[in-house]
Order: C-alpha cells, then sequence, then structure tokens
C-alpha cells in the first residue's frame, strides 16, 4: 500500500540524485530528523545513474578545489563510514593540452591546486605516453597529470546516501514530483505534489537538470541550461593498457578511462536537449569514434557494447550555484553542477548541511553565489 506523505516538514529536499541525498545524509547526521526528500522518479535515476563517476581536483577555483578534496578523502573511507564500498580507484586524470592558451590557464590553476595541496604536475609529451603508451602525443604541447584523481561508482555512492538517511529518520519519497511551492508574505510555506502538499519553511532545489522547471515554480529563471552527453563502453580488445588512467583531450572535449577491462568514451557535449529527456542518438557515435581514434589510434580495433545518455546541466561559467533564492525566504539552491555533482557531493552536503543548520558555512563559496551572473532576471521572481 502507497504510504501517505507527511503533512509537515521542517525541510523538504527537492531531488535524490547525488546533490539532493548527500544533503539529505548530512542533515541527518547534524541531528535533523524532520526532513523529507521528494523524487520524480527513483533514488540516482537522473544526471547521477548517466555519470562517468570521475573525481578530480583539477579545478580553476578554491572552492571547487576543497570540495574536491574533502571528496576524495570520503571516498577513501567510504565504506567505513558508509558500511558498503564504492568501487573507488584512483588511477589519475591526464589532459592533453595542445593550444597555448589553454596551456596557459591550466599552468595558472595548477599553481592553485598546488597550493592548496593537491597532487598536479604539467607534464611533458612523452611522459604523457609513458603513462599511456596508446596516447598520440606529436600534436600536443604538455600534458596535466593528477595521479591522485579517478573515479568511484555514482549509483553505489547515492544509494548509501539514501540509506543511511533513511537509516537516520529521513523520508525519501519516490515517484513523487513536485508540482508547485507555494508562497506566503515572502517565504515558502509548502510544497505541491500529486500525492498531497507538504508544509514547510525550507526548500532545497537539488533538482540537477530539472532544476530551472523547479525555480520557475517561484517565478525566478535559473541560469541552468541541460546539455546531452553520450557515453559509449567498448568491449574488450588488445592494444590499450589497462588500467588507463581518464585521458581528456582538451582540443575535442573527448574523454575516456578504464572500465573493467573494456574503455568507457565520451565526445564530450555534442547536440542540444529539447524537453529535458536524453536518450540515446546513435548518430553520435561517428563523432565519438572519429575524436578517439585521433587521440588513441587503437581504439579503432574496439566495438562498442552498449551506450547510454544523460543530461549536464550547466552554467554559463560552468560552476555550480549554492546560494539562496533572491527576495524569497526559505529557497536554497543547490544547482548548476555542470557535470560534476557525483565528485563533490560529499562537501557540498556537508557545506549545505551546515548552512540550513547553523548558518554558516565550513568553507568559502562566495564563487558560487548566484548574483555573479549580473543578466540573471529576476525583477519577475516570486510575483
Amino acid at each position: 500500500m502507497a504510504r501517505s506523505l507527511p503533512r509537515t516538514a521542517e525541510i523538504v529536499i527537492i531531488g535524490a540524485g547525488a546533490i539532493g541525498a548527500s544533503i539529505a545524509y548530512h542533515l541527518a547526521r547534524r541531528g535533523a530528523r524532520d526532513v523529507v526528500v521528494l523524487e520524480r522518479d527513483m533514488v540516482g535515476a537522473g544526471s547521477t545513474s548517466k555519470a562517468a563517476g570521475g573525481i578530480r581536483v583539477q579545478f580553476a577555483t578554491r572552492v571547487e578545489i576543497d570540495f574536491s578534496l574533502r571528496g576524495i578523502e570520503f571516498f577513501k573511507r567510504f565504506e567505513d563510514e558508509m558500511g558498503v564500498p564504492c568501487d573507488f580507484h584512483q588511477e589519475g586524470y591526464l589532459f592533453v593540452v595542445t593550444d597555448e592558451l589553454t596551456l596557459a590557464r591550466f599552468r595558472v590553476n595548477v599553481a592553485l591546486q598546488r597550493s592548496l595541496g593537491a597532487d598536479v604536475r604539467v607534464i611533458a609529451p612523452d611522459d604523457a605516453r609513458a603513462l599511456v603508451p596508446s596516447l598520440r602525443v606529436d600534436d600536443a604541447l604538455a600534458a596535466v597529470w593528477g595521479p591522485t584523481d579517478g573515479y568511484a561508482s555514482p549509483h553505489d555512492v547515492v544509494q548509501a546516501y539514501a540509506a543511511q538517511a533513511r537509516a537516520r529518520g529521513v523520508r525519501i519519497e519516490e515517484g513523487t514530483p513536485v508540482t508547485g511551492i507555494r508562497i506566503a508574505d515572502g517565504r515558502v510555506a509548502a510544497v505541491e505534489t500529486p500525492a498531497g502538499v507538504i508544509a514547510t519553511r525550507l526548500v532545497v532545489n537539488a533538482a540537477g537538470p530539472w532544476a530551472p522547471l523547479v525555480g520557475r515554480m517561484t517565478g525566478l529563471e535559473l541560469p541552468v541550461d541541460p546539455r546531452r552527453r553520450h557515453i559509449f563502453v567498448t568491449d574488450a580488445f588488445d592494444g590499450i593498457r589497462h588500467p588507463l588512467p581518464l585521458v581528456t583531450d582538451c582540443g575535442s572535449g573527448f574523454y575516456c578511462r578504464s572500465e573493467q577491462g573494456a574503455v568507457l568514451m565520451s565526445p564530450g557535449d555534442v547536440g542540444d536537449v529539447t524537453a529535458y529527456e536524453a536518450h540515446v542518438d546513435w548518430s553520435v557515435l561517428e563523432t565519438a569514434v572519429e575524436k578517439a581514434v585521433r587521440r588513441i589510434p587503437a581504439l579503432e580495433r574496439a566495438q562498442v557494447r552498449h551506450a547510454w545518455a544523460g543530461l549536464r546541466p550547466l552554467t554559463p561559467d560552468g560552476r555550480a550555484v549554492l546560494d539562496w533564492a533572491p527576495g524569497l525566504e526559505g529557497l536554497f539552491l543547490a544547482v548548476g553542477f555542470c557535470g560534476h555533482g557525483f565528485q563533490h557531493s560529499p562537501a557540498v552536503g556537508e557545506t549545505v548541511a551546515a548552512l540550513l543548520l547553523e548558518g554558516k558555512s565550513p568553507v568559502d563559496i562566495s564563487d558560487l553565489r548566484l548574483d555573479r551572473f549580473p543578466r540573471l532576471d529576476t525583477a519577475s521572481a516570486h510575483r
């Protein structure tokens, strides 16, 4: 029998992907009990389930680097803290750089990353080929290597967040889309769903690619643009040395890594998205193969055995938004993670939980404020 929704909640989180589930888990760890998570589908069924699972420290801002470093430490102790493994592998991230402007930008970023304690290095093309013998480097100026980076299983991580949150009293309601947000006297009053209304004074928008739709329920246009990304997985074949680190061709956007003796690869962002749905477009495979063979010729011998597509919620500057909604009390935004939500979810969950319960963040998140987008039209919000 279907359970009825609670009539009230202290905190309602919209979205049970990696970000929403992590926030719920960390709220519960800090003692919050009256928390409800509303998920339109199933836990982790959105972008989290389509992620490649990459985890890296190679970002351009202090807050993102901090999130990454804290995330890596969390994934190291994941099984001890969460009670289950997450298939965490530190096999490295290798960016192949082919133009001077990109190289200059990487050098600046690497200096910042290293100053914060990250192990990242600019290396010569031949050194990159020593790491990945099948790599074509004749057009490369340099490469950037993060040996402590890697990947984990998004499915295992988000399910563990959810299980631990539930064990601490959080209610996660799957198959329960949010259809409206009620506002009274300039603040959040309730959340509407087909199964009923939950009165609350605090809502977290953690809806991933669907965050703009939730924003519009309050009249707020969020600068989040969902884009489709494909991932293809090959069969096992000769010519690639495993484990293969996550290799990114900065010139084309192509990336790949080992996947249990095969190769997981993506051509990067290709094509537009409509209707907030992402289905596999097999015509994209041609582009993926072209980019793959250009950087790792041995991939020409591989056969693709399956594929999936997901949505990346992009912002104009490629960074997330962690901020209170303007002009409306009680609505917190944890949106626009640009495909980095999974790897940053441990630190984001901890940060948002501290903000909501204690009113302060353990790290400076001013670089992720919403008002960094001056063209954002909030004039019509909350009317």
